[in-house]
């Protein structure tokens, strides 16, 4: 009911303001506004964060660390190095190609890191190290490429490392992914509330914990790889969600794992209401709504748990 409301509203305010009873008529001059601009813009928010609350509920279940989010991984470098390329080098590239090229970038970041932390098994604490490393790797070359861009480029770099959803249009490939990641976590439900208990635990409970963790892994990876190719890097989604939901519906899977899809789209499609009404018809970097939004939360969450 809250996701329903949240997209009505977002349909209806920004620097035009749209009658509800014109939403569905074909003749309203804002049909065009509804159907090209704001729809597209609302279905991104809700697919990328429901894409992030999920990876972020699954890192924190494999690293155990409850300050884990989806960056964590480090492919959000792999896709920001190669979009922001992209910008610098003045390709023309449709929306569909750029997302391409992101999440190629991401799926190679991610290669590399299951290269070098896999040993026989997924080793947890080598993915937390490896992935730091490689973050601030990918770090160093963001920061090349920005010191040798011109002014216009920056701006619309630093937009899209905040996180922006302005242009991007929604890609088939994210609910797919998504139903495919949603369906196989809740197949598994009751061995990743075993995991949550511990590696040894689990494997002492009759659960294969590296094929659990591979999954894991591999749909954390690829969720993370479609949300920062399609809208940036947005912070604080992936890291507060889980915990919110937690305190809402306990810590069985079979509970978190919708809830987490639901709420993280709730509170993104909110962020970037926000980010394009509050100083409209400026529209501000989602990312900065988020980490507003997320830090008191937190900090409110912290004193709760």
């Amino acid at each position: 009911m809250l996701l329903l409301f949240l997209v009505i509203v977002a349909l209806s305010v920004g620097s035009v303001h749209v009658p509800l009873n014109t939403l569905f008529d074909s003749d309203s001059p804002y049909f065009d506004i509804i159907w090209q601009l704001r729809l597209p813009r609302i279905i991104n928010a809700v697919m990328v964060g429901a894409c992030l609350a999920l990876a972020g509920l699954l890192i924190q279940n494999l690293v155990k660390n409850p300050l884990a989010d989806p960056y964590l991984l480090g492919v959000s470098g792999g896709a920001a190095v190669v979009q922001l390329m992209v910008i610098v080098t003045g390709l023309s590239l449709s929306q569909h190609l750029l997302f391409a090229f992101g999440f190629m970038g991401s799926l190679l970041a991610t290669l590399l890191l299951l290269k070098l932390s896999y040993h026989g098994r997924i080793r947890p604490d080598k993915i937390t190290l490896n992935g730091v490393v490689l973050a601030f790797g990918f770090a160093a070359f963001i920061s090349f490429i920005l010191a040798t861009a011109s002014g216009q480029q920056i701006k619309s770099m630093m937009f899209w490392l905040m996180g922006d959803m302005s242009f991007a249009q929604p890609n088939a490939l994210m609910p797919v992914l998504l139903l495919i990641s949603f369906v196989l976590l809740m197949k598994n439900h009751r061995a990743l509330d075993l995991l949550a208990r511990g590696d040894l635990f689990a494997q002492k409970s009759g659960v294969n914990t590296h094929r659990i963790n591979l999954m894991i892994f591999i749909i954390t990876a690829l969720l993370t790889s479609m949300a920062v190719a399609q809208a940036g890097t947005i912070g604080f989604v992936g890291l507060i969600i889980p915990h919110l939901v937690r305190m809402m519906a306990g810590y069985l899977h079979r509970q978190l794992i919708p809830m987490c899809v639901l709420v993280g789209a709730c509170f993104l499609l909110a962020a970037d209401t926000l980010a394009r009404t509050v100083m409209s018809p400026i529209q501000l970097p989602v990312g900065i709504f988020t980490a507003l939004i997320g830090v008191p939360v937190f900090l409110w969450l912290n004193r709760k748990i």
